[in-house]
């Protein structure tokens, strides 16, 4: 189990807003790095006829936590729920370099599997390289967690990769 770095003064002095999610108005913040490459990764998907939502950036321990929880809930215990949603001190999330992405077009989608299926998806797997995002979770990955094709994160500076080594 990795845990990664949580919610500290370092890391919210560099959190920007990147927008909005749709379905709950909640704000999703990164750190300015992955902010700045997001918005240039955006833009060049709108120029190619594509509209890329975010819908959850940076989480506090909090936050994990109740969709841990939910999580147990849903799948019956805390093994099971820990192939889908991390628990509180090992996500991502926490970092603020890691995004959970929709396509506008595609609301029933969102972090759902069949999200692969998108033409944003697509396009990612092709260009999100280019602005520093590697999918996180892909099929089989080492971890053992569920493929997450919503799921990026941003390595895109020698500080981010190595957050993630």
């Amino acid at each position: 189990m990795t845990v990664y770095p949580c919610y500290n003064e370092a890391i919210e002095s560099t959190l920007v807003s990147i927008g909005k999610y749709r379905q709950t108005d909640r704000d999703v913040r990164l750190r300015a790095d992955a902010a700045a490459a997001w918005r240039t990764l955006t833009a060049e998907a709108s120029a190619a006829g594509l509209s890329i939502i975010p819908i959850s950036g940076f989480r506090t321990i909090a936050y994990q936590d109740s969709l841990f929880q939910r999580a147990i809930a849903k799948h019956g215990s805390e093994e099971a729920a820990a192939r889908w949603v991390a628990r509180p001190g090992c996500s991502e999330h926490h970092t603020g370099l890691a995004i959970d992405i929709g396509d506008e077009e595609h609301p029933a989608c969102d972090v759902e599997p069949p999200f692969e299926e998108t033409r944003v998806f697509q396009w990612l797997q092709e260009n999100a390289a280019r602005f520093g995002f590697e999918l996180s979770f892909p099929r089989n990955n080492s971890r053992g967690v569920h493929y997450e094709p919503w799921h990026w994160r941003f390595i895109g500076t020698p500080e981010a990769k190595q957050v993630f080594q």
